[in-house]
């Protein structure tokens, strides 16, 4: 079976991890000697990353390459969990709130 690679999970990672090392596309960008809106392109998944410049990439944002694209099944329930946490973890109450009111509509509509 051919295993094809999510760029745009391997891309969000990256991003996940220059954020929680406090770097900017800029500075990533800086340290690779490459423009700001390729950063931008391989953190979207629009960019196809050479395995040679995704271990450049995950020394910068103090990584293992490993963790930037093993588990790339994106219907994987802990990464679905993880990237839910990722994206409302800075979230006041009234935007989760929210967020539980939209998905008890949506789960209440399947009734």
């Amino acid at each position: 079976m051919i295993q094809v690679i999510d760029f745009k999970i391997i891309g969000r990672r990256i991003q996940r991890y220059r954020k929680q090392g406090g770097l900017s596309q800029g500075d990533v960008a800086e340290k690779l000697d490459v423009s700001i809106s390729y950063i931008s392109q391989i953190e979207r998944g629009v960019a196809e990353v050479s395995l040679k410049r995704l271990d450049e990439i995950a020394g910068i944002v103090n990584t293992k390459i490993e963790l930037l694209v093993a588990d790339t099944d994106i219907t994987s329930t802990d990464f679905l969990n993880s990237e839910i946490y990722n994206l409302i973890k800075g979230w006041n109450t009234e935007k989760k709130e929210l967020l539980v009111n939209i998905i008890n509509a949506i789960e209440h509509s399947r009734m």
